[in-house]
């Protein structure tokens, strides 16, 4: 049978399906997109299973509630800890497993209140790190010992590879844009690190710019020996809102953190201004959650996707979390 063939990355554990795929093959479709499941799980998971993982996820959710704070400590990481794996283990793939855990009744109605969690324990952890980079005598050192550094790497590499799939060479591009950087902004040093494109970096909050903006400093002035002010040129730092920002329209790549936009209207508030402020050509990397890790992140739904030229998505089975959408500004 003659079929097109479909990009598929081994060491990711990932499966890029085009539009016009061999349609007998198990798919999931969203708006033009389709989704192979490269390695499903059961696809009729023992309820016992889908109700002791919901009630497990409750309990950390609970627990994390009664904390006197999300700042890190021995009790806030275990937690976290739990539950980042819990996604990982049993929500890496599209199985329906993970579909029967998001819909009990215990996680369907807290999921809102789980991401805001989530949320604020990473800003007060990347803030905590942040701090500790920027205090170091050595901050390279310092950086080596963050927990999830690894993850930051594989992500941005699997985000250049999926531009360079879908015809992009961010190496050509005239400035790349990310939206929701946070105080430790990792995925800008990792960028400009495996590409040396300009870099605007775009959050609301003044702490995290402030802090954001140390660190990159200290990060790329100690990684190329230069003064940490020019060594950091190539990366701009904005206080906006990320709907807000005008400079995005400089941008021929933009990339839009999960946490930029938390519910569904927020975030497609923030895609109806990209759509209005990119030019034709652009593209647009928007990272979201499939399976079980969208404990940790909310998905972006096809109603968000409306208007744009929809490429593919990636659903990483390794250890990174967060997928990724790439569409295209028509």
């Amino acid at each position: 049978m003659s079929r097109e063939p479909f990009v598929q990355g081994a060491e990711a554990g990932v499966a890029i399906v085009p539009d016009s795929a061999d349609r007998s093959a198990r798919v999931h479709r969203v708006e033009g997109l389709e989704i192979r499941e490269v390695a499903p799980g059961d696809e009729h998971g023992p309820a016992a299973e889908v109700e002791q993982l919901a009630v497990r996820v409750a309990e950390i959710y609970e627990k994390l509630g009664r904390q006197p704070g999300l700042e890190p400590s021995a009790d806030v990481d275990r937690l976290f800890t739990e539950l980042v794996g819990l996604s990982s283990e049993h929500g890496g793939d599209l199985s329906a497993q993970a579909v029967r855990v998001l819909q009990h009744e215990r996680i369907a109605a807290e999921l809102p209140g789980l991401h805001e969690v989530c949320a604020r324990g990473e800003y007060l952890m990347e803030t905590h790190w942040a701090r500790r980079i920027v205090a170091a005598d050595k901050p390279r050192d310092e950086l080596e010992g963050f927990p999830y550094l690894d993850n930051y790497r594989d992500l941005t590499r699997l985000e250049i590879n999926l531009l360079r799939c879908f015809g992009t060479e961010p190496l050509a591009a005239r400035r790349i844009c990310f939206l929701g950087a946070g105080p430790l902004p990792l995925s800008a040093v990792c960028l400009y690190e495996e590409l040396g494109v300009p870099i605007d970096l775009v959050d609301h909050s003044a702490e995290a710019v402030a802090l954001g903006s140390a660190c990159v400093a200290a990060l790329l002035g100690a990684n190329t020996g230069a003064d940490p002010g020019a060594a950091a040129g190539g990366v701009r730092f904005h206080r906006a809102e990320a709907s807000e920002f005008a400079g995005v329209a400089e941008a021929d790549v933009v990339v839009l953190g999960a946490l930029a936009g938390l519910d569904a209207k927020s975030k497609q508030a923030i895609l109806g201004s990209l759509w209005q402020r990119l030019r034709p050509g652009a593209v647009l990397l928007v990272r979201s959650a499939a399976g079980l890790r969208r404990l940790l992140y909310p998905a972006v739904g096809a109603g968000e996707l409306q208007g744009w030229e929809q490429l593919g998505v990636l659903h990483p089975l390794n250890d990174v979390i967060n997928s990724v959408i790439v569409l295209r500004r028509p």
